[in-house]
């Protein structure tokens, strides 16, 4: 059955469409996609993200416990920080990506709602003596996000004061009418991006204000279709849509992001590292930009990949799409998707199998384009 968020047929303006999205159904668009997309490239927009889970982590040996299991340094984070990290199975393979959160008495683990049971779960594992206490608090609090790159004026404008958060995962406790937010500094694409965590019963009128003051903020709301080509265009994988509990984290390309090479041992770290010093993943999740141009600068349908279409080379399906668009800032379609070893060479040329035809597509890094630039990485 599918998920919906906390504000799902509450959102502010009549209208609104829902749109089926891996396992949710979200608000797909509230008005023009042209002004979405601009608002996230060049100005702020406001999006219902309440598809996380929040995690309590609480005891003496809370850091010592996940720095055993996770792939990122915990011991490295002080109150108000915070970074991202994987669970791993003994496998390597992905269990969960996850934010972390340090607080003075208290390390919070967010997480995508529907794997947040399956996090505890497997925490719980390993858990034999620790003073180690681990909560779901899945749905006590919504998500709401700002991204785009004027994101910092407008929540400070929101708050009343400055927001200083110079580093992805740093976080401060705020108050908007009497509600108590926490605001992270966390970007779902590669442009500038805060996340706003408010209690559950606060969301709807906290919605409200935002919604209300959007235009005298020049903040606009966003619905996940804008923000989908973003990330795409960003090269960013959503976990259950380009990446699940099959894929090992060198297949996804995040390792460097997630895991450090230098704390020691963690579930799956011994595979990892024997990857990184002797041999690369069997297959690797790369950026496709099709030769075909799209049905238009925003959205049109075009020749625009699907998930699960084939990837060919030479007669041999070497992959397959995981996430596509039309790119309103390359004006042509372009793609996500895993392709084999020998094939995933940047410059490498394939074909994208839909159905009978066969569209003509270049194997490029990530990400396809850079933020707020428009500039393309394509091939390099």
């Amino acid at each position: 059955m599918p998920l919906t968020l906390l504000l799902h047929g509450r959102h502010a303006r009549d209208g609104v469409a829902y749109h089926p999205l891996g396992q949710w159904i979200v608000p797909w668009r509230f008005g023009s996609l042209e002004a979405e997309y601009r608002a996230l490239r060049t100005g702020v927009g406001l999006l219902d993200d309440s598809t996380q889970a929040l995690i309590e982590v609480r005891g003496a040996d809370r850091v010592s416990f996940l720095q055993a299991l996770l792939t990122n340094d915990m011991a490295l984070l002080g109150s108000g920080h915070g970074c991202r990290a994987a669970l791993l199975d003994a496998s390597a393979k992905l269990v969960a990506d996850l934010l972390i959160l340090a607080d003075a008495d208290v390390l919070w683990l967010m997480c995508p709602l529907d794997r947040a049971s399956v996090v505890v779960e497997t925490l719980e594992r390993y858990h034999f003596t620790e003073d180690v206490t681990l909560v779901n608090r899945e749905r006590a609090q919504a998500v709401l996000a700002f991204q785009g790159p004027r994101t910092m004026a407008v929540v400070s404008q929101w708050v009343g004061s400055t927001v200083s958060l110079p580093t992805p995962g740093d976080h401060v406790v705020a108050q908007l009418q009497e509600v108590t937010v926490r605001l992270v500094r966390h970007g779902l694409a590669d442009e500038v991006g805060l996340l706003c965590l408010v209690p559950a019963e606060a969301i709807q009128s906290v919605w409200e204000t935002l919604s209300h003051r959007a235009p005298s903020w020049g903040l606009t709301l966003v619905g996940w279709e804008a923000l989908n080509i973003v990330r795409i265009e960003a090269g960013i994988p959503w976990f259950g849509i380009d990446m699940d509990t099959t894929n090992l984290l060198p297949e996804t390309g995040l390792e460097d992001a997630l895991a450090s090479e230098t704390k020691g041992c963690y579930l799956g770290q011994e595979i990892i590292a024997r990857m990184r010093t002797y041999g690369s993943a069997n297959k690797k999740l790369m950026g496709l930009l099709l030769s075909a141009k799209g049905g238009s600068a925003y959205g049109g349908e075009g020749d625009v990949p699907q998930a699960g279409d084939g990837i060919v080379r030479a007669g041999e399906t070497i992959g397959r799409i995981t996430s596509g668009c039309d790119s309103p800032t390359l004006r042509r379609p372009i793609a996500m998707g895993y392709v084999k070893r020998g094939a995933y060479e940047p410059g490498t040329a394939v074909e994208i199998a839909r159905g009978d035809h066969r569209l003509a597509a270049t194997v490029v890094t990530r990400p396809l384009v850079l933020a707020s630039s428009g500039r393309t990485r394509a091939g390099g």
